[in-house]
């Protein structure tokens, strides 16, 4: 069973272990090296923002990794992910919970990605997923999906009775 648990609700243990986890990845992030003031102020920060959504991804009860959904809107939001460090082969279930979440939960329309140029099996998972590079810099990839969610308005033409 997959269990999504918010980082707003972890406790100070588990916050320790999410910081080290975050540091470990800090070669595949835009931020490195985060202390624990910085990452504690972060996960309070999460509190009152309805634009970022991040979580720890349980299986079976013991953590596997970390998804997160930010610049959400109606329509879209970005999402990155990682795995505990040193567990190999959960990209795919953490990438499944993503497009859930994103396309099922918030249910926006495009969900958005980068990716360094040099985090080949990142982009292998991302294209493997149907996400479609849109754009390229020096040194990331940029990429979306479209999925069938958002909002749609329908306006119903008002007849005067005559």
């Amino acid at each position: 069973m997959i269990e999504l648990r918010n980082f707003i609700s972890l406790n100070e243990n588990e916050l320790k272990e999410l910081l080290k986890w975050r540091n470990s990845v800090g070669n595949f992030m835009k931020t490195q090296n985060i202390s624990l003031k910085e990452h504690l102020n972060f996960v309070k920060s999460l509190k009152n923002d309805a634009s970022r959504r991040y979580f720890v991804v349980f299986k079976g009860g013991q953590s596997i990794g970390v998804i997160h959904l930010f610049n959400i809107s109606l329509q879209t939001c970005e999402f990155g992910l990682y795995a505990k460090p040193n567990l190999r082969g959960v990209g795919q279930l953490l990438m499944n919970e993503v497009l859930n979440y994103a396309f099922d939960t918030l249910k926006v329309q495009i969900l958005k990605a980068c990716v360094f140029k040099t985090n080949e099996r990142a982009l292998t998972l991302y294209l493997k997923n149907d996400f479609k590079i849109i754009n390229e810099d020096e040194t990331m990839l940029y990429l979306c999906k479209r999925g069938g969610g958002g909002v749609t308005l329908y306006f119903n033409s008002l007849r005067r009775a005559s």
